[in-house]
C-alpha cells in the first residue's frame, strides 16, 4: 500500500514539474524583449536561426524589391516591397501577434521596415539583417535549407 501511494505521489509530482517547465519555456519563447532604445529586436543571423529552430510560429519577411526576391531569398520568406509595406502588411501578414523576422537589401532597410511594422501595431518584430548577411553565413557554415536561389 505504501509503495502504491509513493508511486502516485511521484507521478503527480513529475507531472507538475513537466507542466510547470512547459509553461516556463512557453513564456520564455513568447516573451519579446526589444533591443535597447528600439521597439523591435535586432538579431544576428546566428541568433535568428536559433530562435527560428524552436519558435512555434513565425513569418520571414523580405522587404527587397520583387526582382531581388525572385533572384534569391530565404526559404519560406514572403515578399512585400519596402515602399508598399504599410499598405500591404495586413493583407499578407494577417496576424499581428505572430513573430515577424524582417530582412532587406541592407540592414538599414530592414531596420526601417521593422520600425514601420512596430509603428503600425505589430508587436513581435525582429530585424535580422540583410540578405547578404545570410548568404555570407550560409557560405561560411556550408549548411543547406536556409536560402532559396531561383536562378540555380
Amino acid at each position: 500500500m505504501k509503495t502504491k501511494e509513493n508511486s502516485k505521489i511521484f507521478y503527480i509530482t513529475a507531472l507538475c514539474v513537466v507542466v510547470t517547465a512547459g509553461l516556463i519555456i512557453s513564456t520564455l519563447i513568447r516573451s519579446h524583449r526589444p533591443s535597447r532604445g528600439r521597439p523591435y529586436e535586432r538579431l544576428s543571423v546566428e541568433d535568428a536561426r536559433m530562435y527560428m529552430s524552436y519558435e512555434p510560429e513565425y513569418l520571414i519577411l523580405d522587404v527587397r524589391d520583387h526582382s531581388a526576391y525572385e533572384a534569391g531569398h530565404l526559404d519560406d520568406a514572403v515578399n512585400i516591397e519596402y515602399d508598399s509595406l504599410v499598405e500591404k502588411a495586413d493583407d499578407v501578414l494577417k496576424n499581428r501577434s505572430v513573430m515577424v523576422y524582417v530582412y532587406g537589401e541592407t540592414s538599414q532597410q530592414s531596420c526601417a521596415a521593422a520600425q514601420k511594422l512596430t509603428d503600425i501595431g505589430y508587436n513581435s518584430v525582429s530585424e535580422i539583417g540583410s540578405y547578404r548577411d545570410w548568404t555570407v553565413v550560409e557560405t561560411e557554415t556550408e549548411t543547406e535549407g536556409i536560402l532559396t536561389n531561383v536562378l540555380g
